[in-house]
């Protein structure tokens, strides 16, 4: 069962909005770990414990609620999950305990859980070009939640301190969740719920809401946790969001200090370099549709953008590529590497979410979610390997990130049939 908005005019901000305040809350803590380290009196190094927790929380829970939103609609889900994110974040700004700090942040990852992968699939559950339309604003409030939040929370910090920038980011998604109920119909009676489970041959749907609420866990056989991995190209799609896209975030990552350790580039230099790129990713971003319209799918411009991410990465980790900072050329060919692959990633990620969200109407939720898991493990694994590689040596980065690339490009290839559609299921 599938929730459609009322009001298609408001309900694109929300999501916008609703990606946008995950995708701050993800690098909020990055010019912050210091002032959060010395108020919970531990060292920062340990304070990086909350971006684990929180990464951790997305990557086993996002599956359960993509496939519960699936069951019992959007809203019932993303509504709850956006008040849980406020209440978490400013619990995270009001303790003094470390510990109950970590707790908060690993309730703040199952919010997100909730949050973002469900608004992919409501924007992917709009007919025709109005799903592509959606999935780039998503992708676009996402995208610019991560290049502006390390900003705001310095500012904020400095303005106030880092607990007021917690609280504040609590008090926007509540105020997100205010505007979702502004925009949601009512609860959808339990037996429409009913009915859109009974179609499902894996499913054993008991009478009572309890169980209903339970069937996830408790009523589904084993076999049918991976039936979402049997539709065709899912598979693919699913390891093309873990090495292509979590691993080139891991990989892009690095790109500040090979500049710096290579370049000399210092630290606010490298990271107005990253807000630049972020800009031009989000630019990238409003660009899918057009080039989707003329490669013809989200996942032949996935590919093509793979590659172009493939070829900069090599370049610019390469010891065969690396220029020498006293041509003039250096820079320039640098400005265009980075600015390549943030394009190139900027039009590819939309366009995977819109091909996962193409793959199937009836399990939406759940494949959006599972890609999300696997975009946050993708970053998790491989931004650690990527480190450990770089300290042998920038070219093993390059060789990585060849790796990383061509595992997605070939994991991207055409389904052997067709994708499913609500009406073949």
């Amino acid at each position: 069962m599938v929730n459609r908005h009322h009001n298609p005019k408001i309900m694109p901000f929300v999501l916008f909005m609703v990606a946008f305040l995950v995708g701050a809350d993800e690098l909020l803590l990055g010019p912050i770990l210091a002032p959060v380290g010395d108020d919970l009196g531990v060292a920062p190094e340990r304070i990086t414990l909350f971006i684990t927790a929180y990464s951790l929380a997305i990557v086993f829970a996002a599956p359960f609620f993509g496939r519960l939103s699936d069951k019992i609609g959007r809203i019932q889900v993303i509504l709850p999950a956006c008040a849980l994110f406020g209440l978490s974040s400013v619990a995270t700004g009001l303790t003094d305990h470390f510990g109950l700090a970590l707790a908060t942040r690993v309730m703040t990852g199952l919010a997100s859980a909730g949050m973002l992968p469900i608004a992919f699939a409501l924007a992917g559950d709009q007919p025709g070009s109005k799903s592509m339309k959606q999935i780039v604003l998503v992708q676009a409030g996402l995208t610019l939640g991560m290049i502006t939040s390390p900003g705001i929370g310095a500012l904020l910090t400095a303005f106030h301190s880092w607990r007021f920038a917690f609280i504040a980011l609590g008090c926007a998604a509540w105020l997100v969740t205010l505007l979702l109920l502004l925009v949601s119909r009512k609860s959808t009676p339990l037996a429409s719920a009913l009915t859109a489970t009974a179609s499902e041959p894996y499913l054993l749907v008991s009478d009572s809401l309890v169980s209903d609420l339970l069937v996830p866990d408790l009523l589904v056989p084993r076999q049918a946790s991976f039936r979402t991995l049997l539709i065709p190209g899912a598979l693919g799609a699913l390891l093309a969001m873990g090495f292509g896209l979590g691993g080139g975030i891991g990989i892009f990552n690095l790109a500040g200090q090979h500049l710096r350790d290579t370049e000399g580039l210092t630290v606010g230099w490298t990271g107005m370099m990253y807000a630049g790129l972020g800009v031009v990713s989000v630019l990238g971003n409003m660009g899918t549709s057009r080039a989707m319209k003329r490669l013809g799918s989200g996942r032949a411009v996935m590919r093509s953008a793979l590659m172009v991410c493939m070829f900069s990465s090599v370049c610019l980790f390469s010891p065969l590529g690396e220029l020498s900072s006293e041509q003039q050329t250096s820079w320039w060919a640098i400005t265009l590497l980075l600015v390549a692959w943030s394009l190139a990633g900027g039009v590819g990620s939309p366009a995977l979410q819109n091909h996962i969200s193409q793959l199937s109407e009836r399990h939406r939720g759940a494949l959006m979610a599972l890609g999300m898991s696997m975009m946050h493990l993708g970053v998790a694994v491989w931004s650690g390997t990527a480190g450990f590689a770089y300290t042998q040596g920038a070219g093993w980065v390059a060789a990585l990130s060849a790796v990383l690339f061509s595992v997605a490009i070939i994991a991207l290839k055409p389904a052997e049939r067709p994708m499913e559609t609500s009406a073949t299921e």
